[in-house]
């Protein structure tokens, strides 16, 4: 019987090369059904029975933050209500019989088959992923090469929505008291704080991240557009099943998915024309690193108001054990800051799980890519103004007093 890793590349391929799906006799109709649809199946699959002793501690249980794997009758069972997609019980598991959710197959058959436009949407972690020579640019060309009506760059909504949290903050923060953890990026932070500390939601701005933010956008623009996010973040894949972010993005994507669909698509990026409309400013695109977030609004609010008697401090942590500690802190009373930026993977972004390269890698070239930006800051691009008019908004602030496009339910 094919393994589910066997099945995959051969469907894949498949999709690829536009062909009908189809298995040998052999193949295991639970594991195709996993590949072809996994929109209603959970984010980690069992594809082996459990074989740990009975009597003996589970690693995937005890590596899991969540609560989310417990032991049932057959072996553990995973709580997808609780998963937040961090795949620390597939990393734990000896066995390799835990494996994470793929929605490429399903993806590269709306490309051959859907009549509308599918936009891609990438994160700025993406910069190097796949070679030092693969730009932007190329990238663009080559996701058009697979049928993406385009591609843009999520860090553009990391601009906004740093504006966004400037303003809030600029007017929330009146004293010495107060503070603000940021409701962007990283959806293990929110289901951190959502889940665990939820006392600490009122002092959480109400915003969309800038994925959702960037598929909501697109909708808006182009309402029968399909949205496809891309990654290197397994827990985005839980995070567009919320339900107040339930439609502004169809499917996510990893970058190890993306890699495999252009190696079974036999494109050679580096050989490819440019195409490049660069949107963001350095600071959005320094959102797919640790301290990224609050470096950005930091600057934002010094620009907003310089003035301010209360200057805006921030204090960052990466790595659930750190948030964690970072967050008790707060509830013990020693804050050290007023504006907390907590990132689930060490390094932030760069440090996903599914990302192809190494964090310190991956930081060096978004970075480097963030220093090729015309614009160092969201209120200097003139983009962002360029994008709310195309939303019927003259202005950030005329943006943020009357719409609700980027604001969500933290209590759903």
């Amino acid at each position: 019987m094919q393994t589910l890793e066997e099945l995959y590349r051969h469907l894949l391929k498949q999709g690829a090369d536009g062909k009908p799906l189809a298995v040998g006799g052999d193949a295991d109709p639970k594991l195709i059904d996993c590949l072809t649809h996994p929109e209603d199946k959970p984010l980690i699959w069992r594809v082996k029975p459990c074989l740990c002793p009975p009597d003996s501690p589970r690693d995937c249980q005890t590596a899991c933050e969540w609560d989310a794997v417990t032991l049932g009758d057959k072996g553990i069972v995973i709580d997808d209500e609780k998963c937040v997609g961090c795949q620390a019980c597939v990393d734990a598991c000896k066995l390799d019989a835990l494996k994470t959710s793929k929605e490429i197959i399903p993806v590269v058959q709306e490309l051959r088959e859907y009549d509308g436009p599918v936009y891609a949407l990438v994160a700025p972690a993406i910069s190097g992923q796949f070679g030092k020579d693969v730009t932007m640019g190329k990238l663009r060309t080559a996701l058009k090469c697979l049928g993406f009506t385009g591609m843009l760059e999520v860090a553009v909504f990391a601009d906004i929505l740093t504006l966004k949290e400037a303003l809030e903050f600029d007017k929330n923060i009146r004293d010495e008291i107060q503070f603000q953890l940021t409701s962007c990026c990283c959806p293990m932070w929110i289901a951190m704080i959502k889940k665990l500390y939820h006392q600490l939601l009122p002092n959480v701005p109400g915003s969309v991240s800038p994925m959702i933010a960037g598929g909501r956008t697109v909708k808006r623009l182009h309402p029968t557009a399909k949205t496809v996010f891309i990654g290197p973040c397994l827990a985005k894949k839980a995070e567009k099943k919320e339900s107040d972010l339930v439609g502004a993005i169809d499917y996510v994507l990893t970058y190890q998915e993306l890699s495999d669909l252009f190696s079974v698509s036999n494109i050679d990026l580096a050989s490819l024309p440019e195409d490049k409309v660069p949107h963001a400013s350095e600071a959005g695109i320094g959102y797919a690193y640790a301290g990224g977030v609050s470096e950005a609004v930091s600057r934002m609010v010094g620009q907003l108001n310089p003035h301010r008697s209360v200057t805006i401090q921030t204090r960052r942590a990466d790595g659930v054990p750190e948030c964690k500690a970072m967050i008790n802190d707060i509830l013990a009373g020693n804050h050290g800051g007023n504006f907390f930026e907590g990132m689930g993977c060490k390094g932030g972004c760069v440090g996903g799980p599914r990302a192809i390269i190494s964090k310190e890698e991956g930081k060096k070239q978004v970075q480097a890519y963030g220093k090729e930006a015309l614009y160092k800051t969201p209120a200097e691009n003139p983009y962002v103004i360029e994008l709310l008019k195309e939303l019927g908004f003259s202005t950030v602030e005329e943006f943020l007093e009357n719409s609700r496009l980027y604001d969500r339910d933290m209590d759903t």
